[in-house]
């Protein structure tokens, strides 16, 4: 393309995409998605979340009282693991102590890593080490929304109303979860209508990927697991986690792009606590 050519067609186009405040609005959306960096903030939130994951799998496969979260987990993903209980107490509750240790330590990375992809797309200080209990708050209000999600399967076995019910329930579990964790990342600086945004934009992406989940994860992890072995589910679960990241990533980004805007909702969103 001639580079004249080339300057009147992106000047038209620039000129097309800025005509209406609409068109201006998804414009700079979609521009920041991109800045923000979708691949790599949801492949470092995908790689934090699952070295957080994995030790809470063992621990809650080892552990008698935890086993039945584990098999939730488990039939969620459709993963067929062995099992492994341990009988003596004293190597339980040992197994126990260090697991939740690694829990806390490997955890509290990822909500360092959330605290910092707020921090970077909405400009905003966030939760310091003096505020630790708040990347706690976030690795324990995360992992219980995710079984939360998983048990809210129980809901499809209601006649008639079953599915409904449970895409209702998952929908709000997600709601609450993904409005309360920038609230407590970024120690109350954001308005609340920002985070109920957010939240609310965060639960609409992650309610679709649980339907997705629902009808095609067990399927593929059970073929990745019959053709490569361990390996192929660690493959999919990251996958998936990448997925699930890049949901909470773009849905961040536009309710950061919205509150900027000039316009009446950009304005509503940032001026209100």
């Amino acid at each position: 393309m001639p580079p004249k050519l080339y300057s009147d067609t992106r000047d038209r186009m620039t000129v097309w995409a800025r005509r209406t405040p609409s068109r201006r609005l998804a414009t700079d959306a979609t521009i920041d998605v991109f800045e923000v960096g979708l691949v790599d903030s949801a492949m470092t939130l995908a790689a934090q979340a699952f070295t957080s994951l994995l030790p809470v799998m063992i621990a809650a496969s080892t552990l008698e009282k935890l086993k039945p979260l584990a098999d939730v987990a488990r039939d969620d993903l459709g993963v067929q693991l062995p099992d492994a209980v341990m009988t003596d107490t004293s190597t339980a509750a040992a197994f126990g102590i260090v697991g939740l240790l690694m829990l806390l330590i490997s955890s509290t990375s990822y909500a360092r890593a959330l605290g910092r992809m707020y921090g970077r797309i909405w400009s905003v200080p966030t939760a310091t080490l003096r505020q630790a209990w708040r990347w706690i708050a976030v690795v324990f209000v995360v992992a219980a929304s995710v079984v939360g999600a998983a048990l809210c399967r129980e809901l499809n076995a209601v006649p008639r109303v079953g599915s409904l019910l449970e895409f209702v329930a998952v929908y709000a579990v997600w709601a609450l979860v993904w409005t309360a964790v920038p609230m407590l990342l970024t120690a109350n600086r954001m308005t609340t209508r920002m985070c109920v945004g957010s939240g609310l934009l965060t639960a609409t992406g992650l309610t679709g990927l649980h339907v997705a989940g629902t009808l095609f994860l067990p399927r593929m992890t059970k073929t990745s697991q019959d053709e490569f072995g361990l390996l192929g589910v660690m493959f999919t679960v990251i996958g998936w986690l990448f997925i699930f990241s890049a949901i909470v990533v773009v849905a961040s980004s536009i309710v950061g792009s919205v509150a900027k805007d000039a316009g009446p909702l950009g304005i509503w969103l940032r001026t209100s606590r």
